[in-house]
């Protein structure tokens, strides 16, 4: 059985809860929407999002350690705080899930979308007992597009919806300073095993939202920066971005597999 895992921001950091609670409750629908039934879904908060969106698959479990001070603060600690409060709430789920005794554990950012075959791959390959699976690959899709991106190599570097691990090794994923923190870049551990690749996009990380505290508007002017499609540069960075990336139509065979619907976010 794999158990996914999802950590969930508290109302007092949120933008805005309203919106924050329509891309939650999306990434339930996805989740919830696996071809194969042997999974359990835990939601790890300080309060529920607004949501009617219920399944005999979802528990919710609340914590009751801070929220992060975000007013009082300095700002540039402000992603580090967030870090810590998401990492303590992973753990706790983990602890938690122990009671189920599950094959495999997901962690799934409470915002993005994830393929529905999953579950029916973990069932496949239990008899390999491998450690488990990162994602190589993954979809970048900003918010009411009609396209989105397909991200061929490094997906797990970017993404924190991107490993599947048995629950012994999970604890490999964390690193304590300078704050707690959820690694999800790591791929090998300290006995000299490693995860291995997914053989198929596993997930679609959901951009310019205005919850998502690192994939701003910013950053993805950075990724994306326009400049005139005649110049020397313009051209060298397509041709190096066509590499990694791949521009697709966001089809109804990808909307009905990641469940990536538009949530009109205003």
């Amino acid at each position: 059985m794999l158990t996914f895992i999802i950590p969930v921001k508290s109302a007092q950091v949120s933008g805005s809860w309203g919106q924050f609670s329509k891309l939650f409750e999306r990434t339930l629908k996805s989740v919830t929407s696996q071809t194969s039934p042997n999974y359990r879904v835990v939601v790890v908060c300080h309060e529920k999002p607004e949501t009617d969106f219920n399944h005999p698959k979802i528990e919710y479990i609340h914590v009751d350690f801070p929220v992060p001070d975000l007013k009082t603060t300095p700002k540039e600690t402000h992603n580090g705080l967030k870090e810590q409060d998401k990492s303590m709430k992973i753990l706790k789920g983990v602890e938690y899930v122990k009671k189920y005794d599950s094959d495999y554990l997901m962690v799934v950012d409470s915002d993005d979308c994830i393929s529905n075959r999953i579950v029916a791959y973990v069932d496949e390959n239990l008899k390999k007992d491998l450690v488990g699976w990162y994602f190589s690959a993954g979809y970048f899709y900003r918010e009411g597009d009609k396209f989105i991106s397909l991200n061929r190599n490094g997906f797990n570097t970017l993404c924190g919806t991107c490993i599947i691990i048995k629950p012994d090794y999970i604890k490999h994923i964390f690193r304590e300073e300078p704050v707690l923190e959820y690694i999800h870049g790591t791929t090998k551990f300290p006995d000299n095993s490693s995860l291995t690749k997914l053989p198929f996009p596993g997930a679609a990380y959901s951009l310019a939202n205005g919850e998502n505290h690192y994939m701003q508007m910013d950053q993805i002017k950075k990724l994306n920066k326009r400049a005139s499609i005649f110049s020397l540069a313009t051209l060298k960075s397509i041709i190096r971005k066509l590499k990694k990336y791949r521009v697709k139509v966001l089809s109804s065979k990808l909307i009905e597999e990641f469940g990536l619907y538009n949530v009109n976010l205003k």
